[in-house]
């Protein structure tokens, strides 16, 4: 585990599970530790030796050691009248014979036992109740890890909801009826050669633009131009008397359909969307709840932000309908054919005629070698099985047929 790839330490994680990391470090190594099986492995490993270290318990003392530390103590006992004898012996300067040293080493042998386990029982009580208090914070720790979210999931709501672009501001409601104007128009023009480049002139001197243009130009027949328009409403009429001076008006209509309770609902729809969107956003800002709690709400956050996009581009759109009216223009040359004795292709149709009838011979021909290729196995076949039986029938026809005759 290195500080490059594992951000907590091995020092961290033990106390992590000793509980004693404080709670915003402890929420992050538990993080942590769900992401990596490395950190948790061996925090399953340091686990393991304290709920072995927990499980240990001290044998009991067996009955040599009773009697031996019975024998210490009277032994202390003599030691004891020994040290006041010594003591009295070194104010009257008589000092004691050091014949029981034998005893006097069993004894202080026996009494640095008793002292060991003296100091070690409750050492080792304290370690237990440490590691049950460790026990328990890791416990709490991980409740309070599936309650709440982790930092990195903090951290990916921050980013989602920077990504969230705050909803423009509402549309205002339209003060008066909201016209959608189309008109059509149909002229007969005698001069069609520059007819293209006045009708786009027409549209950018009007602040409009051409939406579509076909044109047209066959062989000894009419020129035809279909054109569709896009001009400020406001200047429609005098954009159509413009188009009624190329020539005759063959056909003219004009049509305008409300639009404001469309654009109304429409408005109204997005304002109660943003509000649901607002809603949910301040949900998201609160970080209540499981993980999976905060991807759905991030998902319906999504689904709204959708909704809300949508009816914004519809919303434009029937703008622009009410803005700019549609004019469909249609316009014919006035044409007059000529009478002549025959076409001028009338020897490149017939060489054509030939050239055709002569593949379509061609054609046939191939056609035919490839059925015949095809099926000539199948009919030898078919012909070689059905002629024994055939011949065999054929002859009895006859011997019965001979006597009659």
């Amino acid at each position: 585990m290195t500080s490059s790839t594992h951000p907590f330490e091995q020092e961290e994680v033990m106390a992590y599970l000793d509980g004693e990391l404080s709670a915003n470090r402890a929420v992050s190594v538990a993080a942590h530790l769900r992401e990596c099986t490395e950190c948790a492995a061996l925090a399953e490993q340091m686990r393991d030796v304290s709920i072995q270290l927990s499980n240990w318990s001290v044998e009991a003392a067996p009955a040599s050691l009773t009697k031996n530390l019975e024998a210490a103590r009277a032994d202390h006992a003599l030691v004891k009248e020994t040290k006041r004898g010594r003591f009295a012996g070194w104010l009257t300067g008589k000092f004691p014979s050091f014949k029981n040293r034998w005893v006097w080493g069993g004894a202080g042998a026996a009494a640095v036992i008793v002292l060991l386990f003296a100091i070690g029982l409750p050492t080792r009580r304290r370690e237990q109740h440490a590691e049950g208090l460790a026990q328990l914070a890791y416990t709490e720790q991980s409740r309070s890890a599936e309650t709440a979210p982790s930092k990195s999931a903090a951290s990916e709501v921050e980013a989602f909801m920077a990504q969230s672009r705050p909803s423009p501001p509402p549309v205002p409601e339209p003060t008066q009826p909201m016209i959608a104007r189309t008109a059509s128009v149909s002229l007969i023009v005698k001069d069609f050669g520059p007819l293209e480049a006045t009708v786009k002139a027409i549209a950018l001197r009007h602040n409009g633009y051409i939406a579509s243009l076909n044109s047209t130009s066959p062989q000894e027949a009419a020129r035809t131009l279909t054109a569709t328009l896009r001009i400020p409403s406001a200047q429609l009429e005098s954009v159509i008397a413009e188009l009624k001076q190329f020539g005759r008006v063959e056909q003219e209509s004009q049509s305008g359909e409300e639009v404001t309770k469309e654009f109304t609902d429409r408005a109204a729809r997005m304002k109660n969307a943003r509000a649901t969107e607002e809603r949910l956003l301040n949900v998201l800002r609160n970080r209540t709840g499981q993980v999976k709690d905060i991807l759905a709400t991030e998902q319906e956050i999504a689904r709204v932000r959708g909704d809300i996009e949508q009816m914004e581009a519809d919303q434009r759109a029937l703008q622009t309908r009410v803005d700019f009216a549609s004019v469909e223009l249609s316009v014919q040359e006035e044409y007059k054919a000529s009478l002549q004795g025959a076409p001028t292709a009338t020897g490149t149709r017939l060489r054509n005629a030939a050239v055709e009838g002569y593949r379509t011979v061609v054609e046939s021909v191939i056609g035919f070698g490839v059925w015949a290729l095809q099926s000539l196995p199948t009919v030898l076949l078919w012909g070689f099985v059905l002629f024994v039986p055939a011949r065999w029938m054929w002859k009895r026809f006859r011997r019965t047929a001979a006597p009659q005759s």
